[in-house]
């Protein structure tokens, strides 16, 4: 029984995101909200969560592209919503945190994509994808004319993930068959596409104005955080 009472209360942690998210679609967040409040209206629902995990909930959907604000009155927190959910903003919000982002790609690209900025959004997450494998592989360099210089773009990719004729400095497999190899340089494509799309949208004036596609674009830059994240950099690259 006490296995299954804790199995409970963890399913339930699980759900309250999407719970306090409910309440916002609903109007409840129309007027600042205090965390008595909040708990009031989800004991009402048959969920009861003690007050610290409420908290850390609310103020997770506070920060990377949530749907609430915080502000003090009387001394007192009080919650609110940034965008009522028939606004655009509100509609965009509420397809931006439909999808778990990699943490990263919500910091850089949630606040232009509630904005209605995809460009600078698809931008940003493939300008922050670029500089994590910069970071992860501590920063390649290429000397010429006795000048150092940091390795970026196709060139940065060729030797971070490249495995012809040489050991990647982050592999996806053990690369001990030829569809192992094949994997990393499909891989290994997708990062150099990414570079081309980057540079494409930072030099060229267009409109981007299509939030599904947007977010398409997200997801990509998010899949590619997740791949940096799961395989550490081999101790030496050796060629």
């Amino acid at each position: 029984m006490a296995i299954c009472i804790k199995k409970m209360k963890k399913e339930n942690i699980t759900k309250l995101p999407n719970l306090i998210k409910e309440l916002w679609q609903e109007g409840f967040f129309s007027e600042h909200r205090e965390l008595s409040q909040i708990s009031s209206t989800l004991n009402e629902m048959g969920y009861h969560f003690q007050s610290p995990h409420l908290t850390i909930t609310l103020k997770r959907l506070i920060k990377n592209g949530g749907f609430l604000i915080r502000v003090k009155k009387l001394g007192r927190w009080k919650y609110i919503q940034k965008y009522p959910i028939s606004s655009s903003s509100g509609k965009r919000t509420d397809i931006f945190t439909k999808y778990d982002f990699h943490p990263h790609i919500k910091k850089v690209s949630s606040k232009q994509f509630e904005d209605g900025h995809f460009k600078e959004a698809i931008q940003n997450a493939f300008v922050e994808v670029i500089d994590q494998v910069k970071i992860k592989t501590s920063h390649p360099k290429k000397t010429k004319n006795g000048k150092s210089y940091d390795l970026d773009g196709d060139v940065l990719m060729n030797h971070v993930f490249g495995c012809d004729n040489q050991i990647p400095i982050i592999k996806f497999n053990s690369l001990t068959t030829s569809l192992e190899r094949a994997e990393q340089r499909g891989l290994m494509n997708l990062y150099k596409g990414i570079v081309g799309i980057r540079d494409r949208k930072a030099h060229l004036n267009f409109i981007q104005n299509d939030p599904l596609k947007t977010i398409e674009y997200l997801s990509l830059a998010s899949l590619l955080m997740r791949l940096l994240n799961e395989h550490a950099p081999t101790s030496k690259k050796r060629k």
